[in-house]
């Protein structure tokens, strides 16, 4: 495990573009994968029987996991609203230190921190705080901001 990565090896810009462009849809279905399965094993270690659904519907992509009764109490509800997004931003955070790959590195800061913000954002939305609306845009744009901070982060490193 590193968590210093190598120098980033200079390609050509296109396979540059390519790379990046494969590795951000690889991280992207890990990210609705490991976030509705996370759903999923939360709810059954709380007694749950939950069943899993993923779907494209152009431009959506979605992943939902439905229970098969109303949740028993407040804590239910925050620990398997919250659960998809704190068990996905741990697995990127995990691959982030594993992997030495400075542009994946970037790429998993932008899922890890997105993922995190929407753990905090789905478990408000399930006790009633926020509007559905907060969980499609709040964690993009914390993850929009994330990666323009590492980007500047690894640059001043001298990783980029």
């Amino acid at each position: 495990m590193k968590l210093i990565p190598r120098r980033r090896k200079r390609r050509r810009p296109l396979e540059e573009v390519k790379r990046g462009v494969l590795l951000f849809l690889v991280f992207f279905a890990l990210s609705l994968i490991v976030h509705e399965t996370s759903h999923l094993l939360a709810a059954r270690a709380l007694g749950y029987n939950p069943d899993l659904f993923y779907g494209v519907k152009f431009p959506n992509v979605y992943g939902y996991t439905h229970l098969d009764r109303p949740c028993e109490s407040l804590l239910h509800i925050i620990l398997i609203f919250s659960a998809g997004g704190f068990g996905a931003g741990l697995v990127f955070l995990a691959l982030w230190a594993a992997i030495e790959d400075i542009v994946a590195k970037l790429l998993l800061s932008f899922f890890t921190f997105m993922q995190l913000s929407h753990g905090i954002l789905e478990a408000l939305h399930g006790v009633g705080v926020l509007g559905m609306e907060w969980l499609s845009t709040g964690p993009v744009l914390v993850g929009m901001v994330s990666l323009v901070v590492f980007r500047v982060v690894y640059g001043r490193l001298g990783w980029w």
